[in-house]
């Protein structure tokens, strides 16, 4: 019997957007599978998507552990090396920084981690024990995108056992043509399918409730014509599909998309208006931990919102620091604009966006 695709989309800011193909919403289920922490923490997220809370400690850990990856898709900061040491900096985080990490979350009962950014992270070797360890210090929702292409049958084995609780194949195509002109460098995708379909069946066979599995297609000019043979195809196979809208990794000197990322732009987002309004909602969910520096975002061209270093400061004392209150305040007050890299964010998610107009408008009106 076939999965009738939910029509109820879940989404966080617009950006990102999660299909369930059960009849089941997807955090809904998560919370049946681990209990009431999942339950209480999904209720603090949404309260902290609407600015009403600011927790103690951030909700969720994300880590850009390193920027190394096999592929080196176009459209993606990861295939321009010069670029990736502009908006870098820092070691890669080493197995003893992941730990002191995991160990100051888990002293604050922080229940969500993933320990993957610009990067494929099954190049770690080891990766399910970096994970295992989360798990083991009581960590309840464990996040992994990959591109699926070293995901070997022993690693769908040591996934399944180390408490990961959501796996994400990123894929951006439904032919092998369209995939090898965005996955470049890719494996063959049709190798990358049987790997997501042995992890389905291992899954099934070992009666694994988790991680739920998903895959998750990036919509650009080159393969927005794909999106609907996407979902046809894998609505019966995973648990989830996400789709989300393109961003630039970097913004040129005016603060809008280089020309050579401008025409992975999808159709909609060229032709779609200016927004009037925006409120980022990450600084209330979350740290972003870029090699050892600790930032409010997940954007990769962030440099003048730092806001420590694990080396030196802790996490909690950069979730409390005046710069991360100011940022909450600004996004909360609908002024992102005021700030340069949230403005370029902006700017690059929403290309017909002009803030210029917005800071001339707030002059204006205060003279």
């Amino acid at each position: 019997m076939k999965k009738k695709l939910q029509k109820k989309v879940y989404t966080t800011d617009g950006k990102v957007k999660i299909i369930s193909t059960s009849e089941e919403d997807i955090n809904l289920k998560l919370g049946k599978i681990i209990g009431p922490k999942f339950i209480e923490y999904r209720k603090q997220w949404d309260l902290a998507n609407k600015m009403e809370l600011i927790t103690e400690f951030p909700l969720f850990l994300h880590l850009d552990m390193n920027q190394t990856c096999n592929y080196k898709c176009p459209h993606c900061i990861i295939g321009t090396p010069s670029e990736v040491k502009e908006f870098y900096d820092g070691d890669f985080l080493t197995f003893k920084d992941y730990k002191k990490i995991v160990d100051e979350g888990s002293d604050y009962g922080c229940p969500s981690i993933e320990p993957q950014g610009n990067n494929e992270p099954f190049l770690t070797r080891n990766l399910h024990e970096w994970i295992y360890y989360a798990h083991k210090k009581g960590f309840i929702d464990i996040m992994l995108n990959n591109n699926g292409s070293a995901f070997t049958k022993k690693r769908a084995e040591e996934i399944l056992d180390s408490g990961l609780t959501r796996l994400r194949f990123s894929l951006d195509a439904a032919t092998p043509e369209t995939y090898a002109k965005v996955r470049v460098g890719s494996i063959p995708l049709e190798k990358v399918i049987r790997n997501i379909e042995y992890v389905l069946e291992l899954r099934e066979k070992k009666n694994y409730k988790l991680p739920v599995i998903g895959v998750s297609f990036c919509v650009m000019k080159h393969n927005e014509h794909e999106l609907g043979q996407f979902i046809n195809f894998w609505k019966n196979k995973v648990d989830i599909i996400a789709t989300q809208r393109y961003l630039p990794p970097i913004p040129n000197e005016k603060g809008v998309a280089p020309e050579k990322y401008k025409k992975y732009y999808s159709t909609e987002q060229l032709n779609e208006p200016a927004i009037n309004e925006f409120k980022c909602v990450q600084p209330y969910q979350r740290v972003m931990i870029k090699n050892d520096k600790i930032g409010p975002c997940c954007v990769s061209f962030n440099k003048d919102l730092i806001l420590g270093s694990i080396h030196s400061s802790t996490i909690h004392d950069a979730w409390h620091s005046e710069k991360m209150k100011e940022i909450r305040k600004l996004h909360k007050d609908g002024k992102y604009y005021l700030n340069k890299t949230c403005s370029d964010c902006v700017n690059l998610y929403y290309p017909n966006n002009d803030t210029n107009k917005k800071i001339n408008a707030l002059n204006q009106s205060q003279t």
